[in-house]
């Protein structure tokens, strides 16, 4: 794949301060020198929330009214779906009821086993009786316990009847119309909260293994141009088994001017070690048609040399085949072309 203009600038930069010594005489000359570049693999992504999600009903009911749609912005805490709580009041009075009964219950029989207690220790109480007492203050306590337990569960489901944005965010989907029954488990809404995005992309085994060997590992993350350094890069630690690729999740920090939303395209840059590479400047490769050669100066004089080229960094481009350490390259193509004893080389595989 190409590499984004961003490590473009980047290696250009360095190819300009310490790859390639031109000979600044009249001659032109420069010796080809090795230069390392970063080795970056280039993928696409897709954007989506960090918060996201579907609201579900937890307790079952009519529709009373829903108080927000698509596209709108919700706060945390925002009202969004009423259910009629008919249903659920009933339970909690008559969770109230119940624990009211026990409280009376229990208080008669605590009341018991303080008198009962006494007439113990006088003697004029039989122990079987004394225990009998201690037990049912014991069960009536519990009983308390449980009816308050009741409450709680009736109260929680009485607060099931109101649906409230669990964050801020916006609407996406709604799967529900006033006056429609719902059950535990229906979906109500969808939401999604726009200001923390991240990037997810399949990474290749082999991309995979090598970044994982690297020590010091660097992700950008393109987004309309702009490069952003992701706040947390996650690594799925399996594969998936048909198409040998690991996911990969690059958090991006809170963007107000990104212009971004879930779903767009993105780019996932991976540094993945460096290589060496050969460099001449683009005015030093002769191209004509899908010929690409270069002045070569040797001992015998100078000669066109076919060449292969790759990528091109700034104003310095990569050759893949047809030059070697210490070959002598003429700087300018076209002033070497323009020489009357050397226009009609023909390139020669040297």
């Amino acid at each position: 794949m190409r590499p984004s203009s961003t490590w473009l600038s980047i290696i250009a930069a360095g190819l300009f301060s310490s790859a390639l010594h031109a000979d600044t005489a009249p001659s032109r000359v420069m010796a080809v020198e090795l230069t390392r570049i970063p080795v970056v693999e280039t993928l696409d992504a897709a954007l989506e929330a960090v918060y996201q999600g579907t609201i579900s009903a937890q307790t079952s009911g009519v529709i009373k009214a829903i108080h927000a749609d698509v596209n709108d912005q919700v706060a945390k805490g925002t009202l969004l779906v009423e259910i009629v709580d008919t249903q659920q009041q009933a339970g909690v009075a008559q969770a109230k009821a119940s624990l009211a009964q026990a409280e009376a219950m229990n208080e008669d029989a605590q009341t018991l086993l303080r008198r009962n207690s006494r007439l113990q220790k006088q003697g004029t109480l039989s122990e079987g009786e004394y225990d009998r007492t201690l037990a049912q203050a014991k069960s009536t306590a519990a009983a308390v316990q449980a009816a308050k337990a009741m409450l709680d569960q009736a109260q929680e489901q009485l607060s099931y009847t109101r649906v409230i944005a669990p964050y801020s965010g916006i609407v996406s989907a709604r799967y529900i119309e006033p006056g429609e029954l719902v059950n535990p488990g229906q979906a109500l809404m969808s939401g999604l909260a726009q200001g923390e995005l991240r990037a997810v992309t399949d990474v290749p085994q082999r991309v995979a293994q090598r970044y994982n060997a690297q020590t010091n590992k660097k992700v950008d993350v393109i987004v309309n141009g702009i490069v952003i350094a992701p706040t947390k890069i996650t690594l799925y630690p399996v594969a998936d088994s048909r198409h040998h690729s690991v996911r990969m999740r690059a958090d991006l920090p809170p963007q107000t001017d990104l212009n971004a939303f879930p779903g767009m395209w993105a780019s996932v840059q991976i540094s993945t070690g460096e290589r060496e590479a050969i460099f001449v400047p683009n005015t030093a490769v002769l191209n004509r048609s899908e010929l690409n050669a270069v002045y070569i100066k040797n001992a015998t004089g100078i000669h066109l040399r076919q060449v292969r080229v790759g990528n091109a960094y700034g104003d310095q481009i990569e050759i893949l085949s047809g030059l070697e350490v210490g070959d002598q390259v003429m700087v300018d193509a076209l002033a070497q072309l323009a020489t009357p004893d050397l226009s009609s080389n023909a390139p020669k595989g040297e």
